[in-house]
């Protein structure tokens, strides 16, 4: 017992000292917004994209020349598995990689289907979850230059971009009726082993889904003043840093309203999402959804016109400088800690 509060003391010390190492004297670089590709972005996303529909081929289709045009290697991550309602359909995660044969990745993912309705055939599920898919790559596309120049080649880290497949549920959300592409993907990585080898077990080749350093997940973002807390320990110095930044960018004037996004409390509670299967393979989550979930969660009015753009820009701006923190930090002795030292 006294070894394990020991340890875990130890952990949270170290976490704390990641924080404020990256808190310290924090000099952000400016990105400027580039709205037109954002709006260019959701509105190509922004149809109704229930699995098996051709909105959903379509949305599918344009993430991967999204990615392929920001130089991104794409891979198309394609299954079948049988549904409630529907039977059997073919799901398809999106995944795009800068420096792939990298030692770890910092993984932002969101998902990019929307629900199904029988009622509502023309749902578009814009905060669940268009906007989310088009701040990954607005974020992406505001970094390019530094992606493609500065941080490519890299052995230390890599950056993964994964656009889940089959988040709803078609009928009840259960364990089996929920999440497809994220637990197929969880399984996939997990089964499969890289050329590297686990640290201290040279003859032993790490599996690829250890290579997460962490999984970022993105949902529900887009309405009105949304709330964010942390839901895990072992990345509460990360979900720290988004704090911090918020507040730095809020000194400096370059965000809109006075209304606190990031809270530097915990949740409170799990929220059931993409990262479960990877949670349950060790892999440390940032889960950046909105509690408590926005009004037009699920509804007819979950559409354009219910977006909130100061909210998103905001989040946009603070979002893009966490992640190239995350980057730049990670080089030199600025590595961060083994986030996986404990379960969450």
């Amino acid at each position: 017992m006294l070894r394990s509060l020991l340890l875990l003391v130890t952990i949270c010390l170290l976490a704390t000292d990641y924080t404020q190492a990256q808190q310290t004297k924090l000099k952000l670089k400016h990105w400027p917004d580039d709205e037109t590709h954002f709006n260019s972005s959701l509105a190509a996303i922004l149809v109704p994209r229930v699995v098996g529909t051709p909105g959903h081929e379509q949305v599918r289709n344009y993430l991967v020349n999204s990615l392929n045009g920001l130089g991104f290697q794409t891979e198309v991550d394609e299954f079948r598995e049988r549904v409630p309602i529907f039977g059997e359909l073919t799901f398809a995660n999106v995944i795009g990689y800068i420096n792939p044969q990298a030692d770890n990745f910092l993984a932002l993912a969101c998902h990019y289907d929307s629900k199904y309705f029988p009622n509502d055939p023309g749902f578009v599920g814009a905060t669940d979850s268009a906007v989310p898919c088009a701040i990954l790559l607005n974020t992406v596309k505001i970094l390019n230059t530094y992606l493609l120049q500065q941080f490519r080649n890299r052995n230390d880290l890599g950056l993964m971009l994964i656009f889940f497949d089959g988040e709803e549920a078609f009928k009840d959300w259960t364990n089996t009726d929920s999440v497809y592409g994220s637990r197929h993907l969880a399984n996939k990585l997990a089964r499969t082993r890289s050329g590297n080898p686990v640290r201290g077990q040279a003859n032993v080749a790490q599996r690829h889904i250890d290579r997460i350093e962490v999984l970022v997940l993105l949902d529900l973002i887009g309405a009105r003043n949304p709330k964010f807390s942390s839901f895990y320990q072992n990345t509460h110095g990360l979900h720290t840093s988004l704090v911090e930044i918020e507040q730095t960018l809020r000194a400096g004037g370059q965000l809109q309203g006075n209304n606190k996004m990031f809270f530097n409390r915990p949740s409170g509670g799990f929220v059931d999402d993409d990262h479960r299967p990877f949670l349950q393979e060790n892999v440390p989550i940032l889960h950046l959804i909105a509690t408590p979930f926005p009004d037009t969660w699920h509804t007819p009015n979950d559409n354009a016109a219910n977006l909130h753009w100061p909210s998103i820009r905001n989040f946009n701006r603070i979002f893009r400088s966490f992640v190239h923190q995350y980057l730049k930090e990670h080089a030199g002795d600025n590595i961060p800690v083994d986030f996986r030292s404990f379960r969450a």
